[in-house]
This record gives structure tokens, sequence and C-alpha cells, in this order.
């Protein structure tokens, strides 16, 4: 039994169907499989459940949103590596409970090869966020979070996000690939369920066992993400983050393997 999710903008109706495959389960290790590993991310064994939404893009023609789009001119082509790509999910998963939520995406270049870069948040035609942005000195999956300066996402409202980037000009690109990229986020109210679980989880894997269990995917990735980079040598974690990124459903494998790198420079950095 499989549970999926579809959105309008105001709600969620869950409905169930019968399908193969239903839930993606990771089970966590138990605490004498982890004896190694740092405490906070000990539990016992239980199983996470990624129950998958697929909202609807808003009804503006606009094209899926997990690869670069082509819209700021072109980079050069780096063949060994992905390509720019969304921590959205093959269908654009943009769920989150946070005033302030996070975005993540995976960057095949360095400061030296995209020197800046510019962020933007939108609500229809009106600027959210706007700041420039340097990239760290090596590829990987970078973020950016709406700082505490600017004003919560509203609840039920869908917002479109860009994210450029900068590539020296040069006539003697050959095979150029696209150096912008965009998505949509949605806020919701989390439910009382959801509040419970997290009240009650005893550590930060039981945390995002929740988010998951609820489609909230921006807390998913943040969450996890942000255990990859405090605890760097914990397997564990590290095991789930693939396992998450590699499944067919999801649509990331090819990220999968990339190292978080952490937050981008923005050009205001008390913000």
């Amino acid at each position: 039994m499989y549970y999926i999710k579809t959105m309008t903008r105001n709600q969620l109706v869950i409905t169930t169907i019968s399908v193969i495959a239903s839930l993606i389960t990771y089970p966590l290790p138990s605490q004498a499989q982890v004896s190694d590993q740092p405490n906070n991310s000990r539990s016992e064994s239980i199983p996470i459940r990624f129950i998958l939404a697929n909202p609807p893009l808003p009804d503006n023609g606009t094209p899926e949103t997990k690869r670069g789009t082509g819209t700021r001119g072109d980079c050069l082509s780096k063949t060994e590596q992905p390509p720019l790509t969304y921590l959205g999910g093959e269908n654009n998963f943009e769920l989150t409970v946070s005033e302030r939520p996070t975005v993540w995406v995976y960057v095949p270049y360095t400061s030296k090869e995209a020197p800046s870069g510019e962020f933007s948040l939108q609500d229809g035609e009106e600027d959210v966020y706007r700041t420039q942005f340097q990239l760290p000195a090596t590829p990987g999956i970078v973020s950016i979070t709406l700082p505490a300066t600017k004003k919560p996402l509203e609840v039920g409202k869908t917002y479109r996000w860009y994210f450029d980037i900068n590539c020296p000009a040069s006539n003697s690109i050959s095979q150029p690939t696209p150096a912008s990229i965009t998505g949509v986020i949605q806020r919701i109210s989390p439910s009382i369920e959801l509040e419970n679980e997290l009240k009650t989880a005893k550590t930060p894997l039981e945390e995002i066992a929740a988010y998951a269990k609820h489609s909230i995917w921006h807390e998913t990735v943040t969450e996890l993400a942000q255990l990859r980079l405090n605890e760097p040598e914990n397997s564990v974690i590290n095991d789930i983050w693939v396992q998450l990124l590699s499944d067919p459903t999801i649509g990331l494998n090819p990220i999968a393997q990339e190292p978080i790198v952490g937050g981008v420079i923005t050009s205001s950095p008390q913000e």
C-alpha cells in the first residue's frame, strides 16, 4: 500500500492507491551497529518511510526545474561531472514547514570557473529576497537560506526561486551547459501528527524520518545534509543520504555521491 499526496495551493489530499514498490524504507541501524558513531545520530532500529508528494507546478507554463534551464548564458560543459542540478527530486518536491527554508543545488564549478552568481526568491513579480553570492572553492552541493531579516514565507503560497551562476564570457564554448536553474517552494502548516512525532523524536534521524513520512521534502534534505556536514565520517548518515538520492523515485542518483560543501557566500553576510 502506497500513499501519494496530491496538492492544491491551499491543501493536501491524501489518496491511497495500490502500487508496486510503495515505500522507500531505510532501516536505521541498532545501537550496537553504530557504537562507533557520534552519539547524536544513534537510534533504535526503525524504518524511514518517504511518502513522496508530487504537487503540481503553478499553472504558468513553467518547465520541470530539476536541471539547469539555460536562461542566463552558458558555462563550459564538464562531461566528467553532473550538470547544475536542483535537489528537488525527479518530480520537484516543493513542500516546507519552515518560515525561511533552505534550497540545495549541486554546482559542478569552482569559484574560479564561475566567479559569481545571483539567487532570488519571488512572490509573483515581487522579490522576497535577492542576493549576489560566491561559490566555494570546490564543486559540490551548496545551499542558500532565506535570512532572518526577510519576512517569512506565507502558509499555502507558492514561491519561485532562481539560482544563476556567471561564467566568464567565451565564444569558444563548443559544448555549453546551462548556468541557471529555477524551482518552486511552498510552505504548509505542519499537521498535528507531524508535530507530535517531532516532539517525541529522540534523535535527529527520527526527526528526519518524521519529515519524510509527511512528505516534507525540504526539511528532510536540509536536516540530513546538516548531519552529513556535522559528522562527515559517519557512515550511517552517509548511507541514508546516498540511498535517498539514489532511489529511482527521487531521481538524483547522478549526484548522490557528490560532496556537500555547505552554504554559498552571500554579498550581505550580515543578513
